[in-house]
């Protein structure tokens, strides 16, 4: 069961006195459909939420990723990124062929 919640509806006082794992993700995107391809996801740093400074400062840089997502149960925070390296699937292929 995924449990993540896009970040902007996350209450500061749910984050308040967690540290997190920041995960940065990053989508491989189909360039038909724009599905994923494939993901690869490396954590890169940890991050205390001590006071809503902190919280507040958070919002402000994730507005550099393509999407974020917090997991309150496992404390990460998932930073997402699309790539287009312009590979495509297979069934993409066949279907626009049609």
């Amino acid at each position: 069961m995924c449990l993540r919640k896009e970040l902007r509806t996350v209450e500061f006082d749910e984050m308040k006195g967690k540290t997190f794992k920041i995960i940065q993700v990053l989508e491989k995107l189909c360039e038909l459909c724009e599905k994923p391809l494939k993901t690869e996801e490396k954590e890169v740093k940890t991050l205390k939420i001590i006071d809503y400074e902190d919280y507040s400062k958070l919002l402000i840089r994730t507005k550099a990723h393509d999407r974020v997502e917090v997991n309150l149960a496992e404390n990460k925070i998932y930073l997402y990124n699309h790539d287009y390296p312009g590979d495509v699937h297979q069934k993409c292929v066949e279907n626009y062929r049609r």
